[in-house]
């Protein structure tokens, strides 16, 4: 499992019936750009993934995770054992909205 950080905008989202949340997100480094072969980023969050909501139109930076099915494994707690993914997927992890730079300065 490869964990990236990049910097992005999120463009749309999407939650399907189970409660998975699917969002598409601009890259904006071309370094990432060139890497992945592509302008965008879309990823899945799991229905159990605790975060705050997104807003269409955020710039940040996202922390994603790409699974590879038959490589990357999760642990099952019932049967204790670690069980390969069945398909490749690109995992959303965190996004960290991007805070404006302070301009003014106060006295007190």
């Amino acid at each position: 499992m490869t964990t990236l950080v990049t910097k992005c905008k999120l463009l749309c989202q999407d939650t399907d019936s189970q409660g998975y949340i699917t969002y598409v997100f601009e890259l904006l480094e071309s370094e990432e750009m060139n890497r992945l072969g592509n302008k965008y980023v879309m990823c899945v969050r799991w229905p159990n993934w605790d975060h705050r909501e997104l807003r269409n139109g955020e710039v940040g930076f996202l922390s994603y995770s790409i699974i590879e099915a038959g490589v990357d494994c999760w642990y099952d707690t019932s049967s204790a054992q670690l069980i390969p993914y069945n398909y490749t997927s690109i995992q959303f992890n965190k996004f960290i909205a991007e805070q404006p730079e302070m301009t003014h300065s106060f006295k007190l």
